[in-house]
């Protein structure tokens, strides 16, 4: 009778778990560049991007309040769609380096590099007696960069961005707080609580009630580890709750906060609670979205196990290590549903919106494919080893020089964006004087991007043909109102002609 023997995995005496994830980290490189960088270095951005980065120019030159943001003299006139903190911190980088679009760019990917760093303290927190999950945080990573729209944002400077900055320095205060070395004395854990308490605040002041689930942390932690005490679990939530409770009280001292968030909550947050705004997307909507923006991060562990089944070396049976893992596992999905289960019972969902939750999702799913992936590259040995990195590395290189072909290049708006410089260099004397307001009749009065390329990146606004405001028109086949008072400029548009009284 023939004995199936599974065959041991190789030791590799002097390579340590960092070693082994080398590669790891190479492949993050890549994602990035391919997914992040190649896109950002292009002139498109989605319309929010651009009304948050005009926002915090106007901002930067004078134009509007702290509280009462400027995007255009006809759209958003006061801009009451968000709360104002990535405005405020994005309008300080225009004030030190001046009006380019290099600022916008900049202040996302530090964003991007903010995120990722504090998501891999978490990571390596909550790993901290695990060696081979500790080192393998890039894949982890990796798999978040892939999930949902989550590379997309980072790409368009979107809100959500600054969001997960927040939230999860948060989450890492708790984690830290909590972790294997063991609770934090009482005096101790008050002042980190505080800490996270005044992050929550700095995630309502950047995007509202969406960033609320931190608070839910010291729950979820005691859930998964079975730490703290139920009532330490309990004052923890009730020192975050008050400290953001506390912040909000000094606002609203100021008359200036106090009618931003009433704005913000008349105009904004109630309506679209209530179905009165947006274009929907809530209830089965939001559950499709949910399942689809976590598909990637779902396909590629089930590969990765399935590959693992196949053609795998055999796990150790460690059932301890196992029980660690789960449990870690199990925190980060229950972080991730802290923060989407508001979204599908919302009337108004994007598919972004569930980005600040989409790493914890990939971080879970990590915990359960990289046990293989290492075990994988662990079984490599010096020669192929060697192959791989040197592959990795030719793919690192051409994946900058595909980031370096596309500098400058206008994306996918490239028709969008030279109609606004058309526009501009018929209605502009100088770089600084033009004509503040053209008059829309047809399609144009709802070309979002076109409102936001012209006020981006020439300051001028676009107006309702109701408003007769200045001598230039543009309108299209679809403008049914009289236009005979005007002439054709006769200068070159796509889709659109500029006619002057």
């Amino acid at each position: 009778m023939e004995v199936k023997r599974t065959r041991p995995s190789p030791a590799l005496p002097d390579a340590t778990s960092s070693d082994v994830a080398k590669p790891l980290w190479i492949i993050l490189a890549i994602v990035v560049c391919l997914l992040v960088m190649r896109q950002m270095m292009h002139q498109s951005v989605f319309f929010d991007g651009a009304i948050y980065a005009s926002i915090a120019r106007n901002l930067s030159e004078g134009t509007g309040s702290a509280w009462q943001l400027q995007f255009s003299k006809t759209l958003f006139s006061v801009f009451s769609e968000h709360p104002p903190l990535m405005m405020w911190l994005e309008s300080i980088a225009f004030r030190l380096f001046g009006d380019t679009i290099v600022v916008e760019k900049c202040f996302s990917f530090v964003t991007l590099l903010a995120s990722g760093f504090i998501l891999l303290k978490i990571w390596q927190s909550l790993h901290a007696d695990d060696p081979e999950l500790r080192a393998a945080g890039p894949l982890a990573l990796t798999m978040a960069l892939a999930a949902g729209r989550v590379s997309w944002a980072f790409t368009n400077g979107m809100i959500e961005n600054l969001l997960i900055v927040f939230t999860s320095l948060a989450i890492y205060c708790i984690v830290k707080s909590y972790g294997q070395s063991g609770v934090r004395k009482a005096a101790s854990r008050l002042i980190v609580m505080a800490a996270a308490g005044f992050l929550i605040a700095l995630a309502l002041l950047t995007k509202g009630p969406v960033g609320l689930f931190p608070l839910a942390m010291p729950a979820i932690y005691w859930i998964a580890f079975r730490r703290p005490t139920l009532v330490g679990v309990v004052l923890d939530t009730l020192i975050m709750t008050v400290t953001v409770a506390a912040f909000f009280v000094v606002l609203w001292q100021f008359d200036g906060a106090r009618d931003a968030i009433q704005r913000y909550l008349s105009i904004q947050l109630l309506p679209s609670l209530s179905g009165q705004r947006g274009t929907g997307g809530g209830h089965w909507d939001a559950v499709r979205a949910f399942l689809r923006v976590n598909a990637y991060p779902a396909i590629i562990t089930l590969v990765v196990l399935l590959c693992d089944r196949r053609w795998g070396i055999a796990a150790a049976k460690d059932e301890a290590r196992r029980r660690l893992r789960l449990r870690a596992a199990t925190f980060l999905a229950l972080v991730g549903f802290s923060a989407s289960l508001p979204l599908l019972v919302s009337p108004r969902v994007a598919s972004f919106y569930f980005n600040p939750s989409l790493a914890y999702f990939a971080s879970a799913f990590a915990v359960a494919c990289i046990p293989a992936v290492m075990r994988a590259l662990r079984g490599l040995d010096g020669v192929a080893r060697r192959r791989l990195l040197s592959g990795l590395y030719v793919l690192l290189a051409l994946s900058l020089v595909l980031v370096g072909v596309n500098v400058g290049r206008p994306g996918v708006d490239a028709n969008t964006i030279a109609n606004a410089s058309a526009i501009a260099s018929r209605i502009c004397t100088s770089a600084n004087a033009c004509e503040e307001i053209v008059t829309v009749c047809g399609a144009g009065a709802e070309d979002w991007a076109l409102y936001g390329y012209l006020e981006r990146r020439h300051k001028v606004s676009l107006a309702d043909i109701n408003s007769r405001t200045g001598s230039y028109l543009l309108v299209d086949d679809s403008c049914a109102t009289d236009i005979s008072g005007y002439k054709d400029t006769g200068i070159a548009l796509t889709k659109y002609r500029l006619l002057q009284r």
